[in-house]
């Protein structure tokens, strides 16, 4: 039998719907990737698998039980790296944890844990450091809009974070980048694509405590102890673009 290619449409519930089957069935998966197949492969069959919901869930469920409660959140927090071959490091992974199954995240020896708990140590980090550094600015209408050019995909992190921190406004996280968005009012929030061709007008408010903020910002410095490669340290320079008191305008 050759071995079978899969893709999905590179969500995280049709990965999971993925991986659902290759355990089920016992397979051995040559690679996994997201969208059809380009071309047919000499050496390997493809298999286009519909995202299923339930199957992704018996998944997770059959993870918690018998592998480890928080082997569910190394797997999320590892596909939304986006790297490069993550699904099949997150396979290898999983087809090690069924062999050594609660000790699995204790196995650091393992190259394919090893992989996993790195990609998700990046995304859980990026993401706190996120949680400090997105900069809401009020809209002339009255949104609160704060842009962002992650590296990793952490949207998703943040979302839940600022929902309970601003559970009462009405705001907008938009990866740049990526051209995506989480939009929050009257308590939900939702992710959907997001096209922006120009960045929104200001309110005159919001102006005004920026301009307080830069000056604020400039004058609590002290000149004898400024230390630039310790401030990257907190507060790095891929992320001042959206800062306001990197802004000087």
């Amino acid at each position: 039998m050759a071995e079978l290619t899969y893709h999905y449409d590179g969500s995280y519930a049709g990965l999971l719907s993925v991986l659902h089957r290759i355990f089920s069935w016992r397979e051995t998966p040559a690679a996994i990737s997201a969208g059809a197949p380009a071309q047919e492969d000499l050496f390997s069959a493809p298999a286009q698998v519909a995202t299923d919901p339930e199957r992704a869930d018996l998944l997770l469920a059959a993870i918690r039980e018998h592998l480890s409660p928080e082997t569910p959140a190394f797997v999320r927090h590892a596909f939304f790296s986006e790297t490069a071959g993550v699904e099949m490091a997150i396979y290898r992974y999983l087809a090690h944890g069924w062999k050594v199954r609660r000790r699995l995240d204790d196995d650091l020896a393992c190259p394919a844990v090893a992989e996993v708990h790195r990609l998700a140590r990046r995304v859980r980090g990026e993401a706190h450091r996120l949680k400090g550094l997105a900069r809401f600015r009020e809209t002339a209408d009255g949104l609160l809009y704060a842009p962002l050019e992650p590296e990793y995909f952490v949207l998703p992190f943040l979302a839940a974070h600022f929902a309970e921190r601003l559970g009462q406004e009405r705001w907008l996280l938009h990866d740049v980048r990526r051209a995506k968005g989480v939009l929050h009012e009257q308590g939900r929030w939702v992710l959907a694509d997001l096209e922006v061709e120009e960045a929104p007008s200001l309110s005159a408010e919001e102006e005004h405590w920026q301009g307080m903020w830069r000056t604020f910002f400039s004058r609590i410095a002290i000149a004898e102890r400024v230390n630039p490669r310790r401030q990257r340290g907190f507060m790095p320079m891929k992320y001042w673009k959206y800062l306001v008191e990197m802004d000087n305008p």
